[in-house]
């Protein structure tokens, strides 16, 4: 699960590098970024963070923050634990993804159709910052765009120094084995800005 969560700042980074370039761009509040975690390796469970915002400017500058409070694993135990024994939210309560779109990715989308694009984002989760590639696909329609990840991004706990914490979620829950990777989904709604 720890690892899901991880892999869901990846994914909000990736959708935010699609946006057009003419205005600035906001995240809709219905984005959504989701993640897979897979306990004793048979058990697959989908996660995700409820609470989304961000912002791409008109330059294609793409600023998107993930609440890691707003983890939800359809259990409430699960998800407190997840807050304090993985993200450690009392310290880091976000995580964020930045990424700079070219003009090509910006001028893709001005037509209103649909456009596809790898974008490097650079993911930073519990102090650290990790750069990756998010596959991502983007439509269109009049003043909404919405981007998808057209491949899951994958990211481990050891990435983000997040080891021992999946060490004590696996301990106090009593299993045999977390996954240290898990693929992150990302399903983010731009509006234009006033």
């Amino acid at each position: 699960m720890k690892k899901l969560l991880i892999a869901t700042v990846g994914l909000a980074s990736t959708i935010f590098a699609v946006l057009p370039a003419q205005a600035d761009w906001v995240v809709d509040e219905a984005s959504r970024i989701g993640f897979v975690s897979i306990k004793n390796n048979v058990v697959g469970e989908n996660n995700v963070f409820e609470r989304v915002s961000g912002r791409i400017s008109g330059a294609g500058a793409v600023a998107v923050n993930i609440d890691l409070t707003s983890v939800e694993t359809g259990v409430g135990i699960r998800n407190e634990r997840l807050q304090k024994m993985l993200f450690n939210v009392a310290s880091f309560p976000k995580a964020t993804v930045s990424a700079q779109l070219t003009q090509d990715q910006l001028t893709a989308l001005e037509s209103g159709g649909n456009a596809a694009a790898s974008v490097s984002v650079a993911v930073t989760l519990h102090g650290n910052t990790v750069s990756k590639k998010a596959e991502l696909a983007a439509a269109r329609t009049g003043d909404t765009v919405r981007v998808t990840t057209t491949q899951p991004i994958v990211i481990s706990a050891s990435e983000f120094g997040l080891e021992a914490g999946v060490a004590a979620l696996q301990s106090i829950a009593g299993l045999n084995a977390i996954s240290r990777s898990i693929p992150v989904t990302v399903d983010l709604q731009l509006i234009a800005a006033d």
